[in-house]
Formats: C-alpha cells, sequence, structure tokens
C-alpha cells in the first residue's frame, strides 16, 4: 500500500520536508497506517471540490464506526455502516478513497476491539464494491499478507475474489441482517424445496450467490459436471405463485430473501442425457416428471390405452405397493386432461395387465422405467406452459407452450400438432401485455425474425411474467452455447 500511496495519495509537506532516506521512510508509511487525528483532505488526489468534501466526512463516520470518535447524537453503529456502504454505493468515484481510509485505520490501530471493528467493515465493503483496477493489486497484496495471522483479512480477500466474480452485491443489506452482520452472525439457514415435496436445507452467508447453491443442490444428486449443473435453476416463488421467476446464476440471495418468498430447484434443460447412477437424482427427476405427465403438461392421447397403462403400472410400482390396483388409485396415476376421456374399465383391465407382466423391481427401478417411458413423450425435455389464446393462429382451446434453450413450441393438445415454432436466437424483444379483458390474464409479445421479416406474436397465458423471465433467463450468454 506504501507504493500505491506514493503514485496516488496526496504528498503532504511533512513528507516533502523530511531529506534523510529514514525519515522518508518513515514519513511514507504513515501515509497508510492508523491515525487518531480526522484528515483535513481526502488521502487520494480528487479534483472535484465537493468529492474532497464527502471523503473528509467519510473518514470521520469511519472513525465513529470504529470508535475513534464519539457518535453524534441519535446515530447507532448500524446507521453509520449504512452511511459509509449508501456513500460507496452512490459515489463510485470514492470507493478507492474509502479502501484506502479503511485500510490506514486498521494498519497499526493500538485498539484491537476499535481495530476489529474497521475489518468488519473492511469485509463488508469488499463484498459489496470492487476497488478500481489500479487499486486491485495492492488490496489483494495487503489482505493475502496478513490472511495467515487475522481471520477477518482472509474473509475479506475471500469476499473481494467473490465480488470479482460476481459483480458485488449491490443491494444494501436489510437492519436485521445488518445487526446480525455485527454481532458476527453471518450465517443463516435455506430451505430449497425440490419436486414432490421433498426439502434440502442448507446455510448460506452474505455474499452466498444462487449458482453457489445450486451447485450443491446437485452434488447431491451426484451431478458435478457444470454443463449440467447449468441445466438447472432455483426459481424463487413469492407468496402463492403472486411472483415465479428463475434466479439469475449471480444473485446474492440475501438481497432477493424474505418471509414470503421461497426458493424451489428445478431442471429447465434436459440436453444432458438421463444417467441413473445415483438415488436422489433418480426420485428428483421422477417426481419433476411425474409432476408435467399428470397436469397432462407431457401429451399423452386419451386413445393411447397401453402406453397409460404401463405409465400407471410403473406409478403403482414407484410406490412399492401390491399388485392389486384399486380403481381410486388408478385414477391419480392418469393425466387430468384424459381422465375424463377414457374407459377407466379398459385401462384398469391393461394396467393389471402390465403388473402382472412387469418384472420384479424395485421403486426406483420403477421410477427409471417410468422416466424412460415418458423421455418419448412429445413435450418431454420442455417447460410447458398452458395458453389460452394466440394472435394469428385459431385453435380450438388452449394449446401447451414447450420451451427449451433452443426454442419455443405450440402444440395444439387435441391433434398433438406442432402449430408454431420460435428459435430462440431469433428473439429480438419480449414485451409483457395488460390482460384484454378485466380480470383475464396477462398477455406476452414476441418480436422475432430477420431484419427483412420481422414477425410479431402474442400469447394470453395466466404465467405470461414467469415465461417472460424464463426466456430471458434461457437467452443469457452464459447459458446459450455458442
Amino acid at each position: 500500500m506504501q507504493e500505491f500511496a506514493l503514485y496516488h495519495f496526496r504528498k503532504p509537506q511533512t513528507l516533502l520536508d523530511h531529506t534523510g532516506q529514514d525519515a522518508k521512510e518513515k514519513a511514507m508509511a504513515s501515509l497508510v497506517q492508523y491515525t487518531k487525528a480526522p484528515i483535513q483532505e481526502s488521502l487520494l488526489s480528487l479534483s472535484e471540490e465537493d468529492a474532497n468534501r464527502q471523503a473528509v466526512e467519510s473518514f470521520r463516520v469511519l472513525m465513529q464506526f470504529m470508535g475513534d470518535q464519539s457518535k453524534p447524537r441519535g446515530k447507532d453503529e448500524m446507521e453509520l455502516l449504512y452511511d459509509l456502504l449508501r456513500l460507496c454505493r452512490e459515489k463510485e468515484n470514492l470507493r478507492d478513497e474509502i479502501y484506502c481510509q479503511v485500510i490506514k485505520q486498521v494498519t497499526g490501530h493500538p485498539q484491537p476491539e476499535h481495530c476489529a471493528r474497521g475489518w468488519n467493515f473492511l469485509s463488508l465493503l469488499t463484498g459489496f464494491f470492487p476497488p478500481s483496477a489500479t487499486l486491485m493489486p495492492y488490496v489483494t497484496k495487503f489482505l493475502q499478507d496478513l490472511g495467515p495471522s487475522q481471520e477477518l483479512a482472509q474473509s475479506s480477500q475471500e469476499h473481494l475474489q467473490r465480488t470479482v466474480k460476481y459483480g458485488g452485491r449491490l443491494r444494501l443489506p436489510s437492519p436485521g441482517e445488518t445487526q446480525a452482520l455485527l454481532k458476527g452472525q453471518g450465517v443463516r439457514s435455506l430451505l430449497i424445496h425440490l419436486p414432490g415435496g421433498m426439502d434440502y436445507k442448507t446455510n448460506i452467508r452474505t455474499f452466498t450467490v444462487a449458482v453457489e447453491v445450486l451447485e450443491e443442490v446437485c452434488q447431491q444428486m451426484g451431478i458435478t459436471d457444470p454443463q449440467e449443473v447449468q441445466e438447472f435453476a432455483l426459481f424463487l416463488i413469492k407468496k402463492e405463485g403472486e411472483l415465479v421467476r428463475p434466479l439469475w446464476p449471480h444473485e446474492y440471495l440475501n438481497s432477493v430473501m424474505d418471509q414470503d418468498i421461497s426458493l424451489h430447484s428445478r431442471r429447465l434443460s434436459w440436453e444432458t442425457p438421463l444417467h441413473f447412477d445415483n438415488p436422489t437424482y433418480i426420485t428428483t427427476h421422477y417426481l419433476q416428471v411425474l409432476r408435467d405427465y399428470l397436469q397432462g403438461k407431457l401429451l399423452v392421447s386419451p386413445k393411447a390405452g397401453a402406453r397409460l397403462a404401463r405409465l400407471a403400472a410403473l406409478q403403482h410400482r414407484s410406490k412399492a405397493q401390491e399388485d392389486h390396483l384399486l380403481e381410486r388409485d388408478l385414477q391419480t396415476y392418469l393425466p387430468k386432461p384424459v381422465q375424463s376421456q377414457v374407459n377407466m374399465s379398459a385401462i384398469r383391465n391393461l394396467t393389471d395387465q402390465e403388473l402382472r407382466q412387469l418384472p420384479v423391481c424395485s421403486p426406483q427401478e420403477a421410477q427409471i422405467s417410468f422416466l424412460e417411458a415418458v423421455s418419448q413423450l412429445p413435450l418431454f425435455g420442455y417447460t410447458v406452459y398452458v395458453v389460452l389464446r394466440v394472435s394469428q393462429l385459431a385453435l380450438p382451446g388452449p394449446s401447451l407452450l414447450g420451451l427449451n434453450r433452443q426454442h419455443l413450441i405450440l402444440m395444439d393438445p387435441y391433434s398433438q400438432k406442432r402449430c408454431h415454432s420460435i428459435a430462440l436466437k431469433d428473439l429480438h424483444r419480449l414485451h409483457l401485455l395488460s390482460p384484454l379483458e378485466s380480470k383475464g390474464p396477462p398477455g406476452l409479445e414476441l418480436n422475432y425474425g430477420s431484419a427483412e421479416s420481422p414477425q410479431t406474436i402474442w400469447f394470453e397465458l395466466p404465467k405470461a411474467q414467469e415465461l417472460k423471465d424464463t426466456i430471458a433467463f434461457l437467452l443469457d450468454s452464459s447459458l446459450v452455447p455458442n
């Protein structure tokens, strides 16, 4: 830091007055060491007078936060911390100055308790805002040198590396989180909801991002390939589905979590071939696919009695049930849209026949067979939305929109024919539309095609916002392959 100070700090007269080498070195060291007196001008050479004034004020606030000066009446350390972080957020040109100020004040501080508060602030600062490219190597070296002896230097270094990688946490912590941080309680538990009602409990820290938790969830399923991890997403669900959207990989979880928000893990792409080498993997995939199947999102014709019967038999075996099948059980094994369109007696006879013919297998083997059978259905591998109306297309009723990383397709569930297809790479603009009717569902307008032949289409569906967010997520350069 002395080298940085030599080139970028203001040169005080006391330094210029020293002629001896030892005296100069001592004066140089003092530039980046604790001082009990507030500074009268910024440490760095700031050209704007307003910035210089704010730098002097930030140093005074830092001293108050660390306990080196008395706090203003009516302000506690949490408010002082907020003042410093808010200034860094709003004034990017002061971030290097504030980095230099706190590094100066924790270097050679005579009171360990006060020094620890300075380190607490630096640990937070490195997680929110990076220094400039000019200052970065000096801050990194400073933290590396102190890391072996100073735990908060290690955490500051980790936070800085995370900020460089993920961009920094821009949303300031809530009062409750700040209070916990000041007490040294930077860890909180988090529940991730998996398909089928399963849950995974983990711990997150102040600067944990979505992709880190997603990687942890995937590890539980035996998934370590980064390409396959990218096929999963954490979905944020607010209240009872008021808001549903995938979290961006670099989103800081503590910035989005609230009392009425839950996180759900879901497979969003299915390009990697299925592999059944982990029990948690098998069950998680089975339950996600089963939910879509029973909701009628995978398109099975009510005329496909043999297929419906086989899938019903495999569901029955996956529950470790005996071959005896009750009619009320059979009803729960069929997709909702076809339940009223099939001859239940005929389906039951076919299912009984399937159960007799199926070889003896464990519940997990039955789940694997179910996944292999369902993977042949038209909309397997797509995230499916029910669309009520479509511009330009006269369909007899609601249609199914399937979305994956390459394209979105529109299927007529009655004829099971593809009505429309749009490559995601051809999309130019997504625009949310207000409901056409009072209390009706919203819409989503898509602009796509070439410059010579621009196209527009809109869909009316209850989950228009979720569809818009999911398309944007899939279009992100970090997820779409070259």
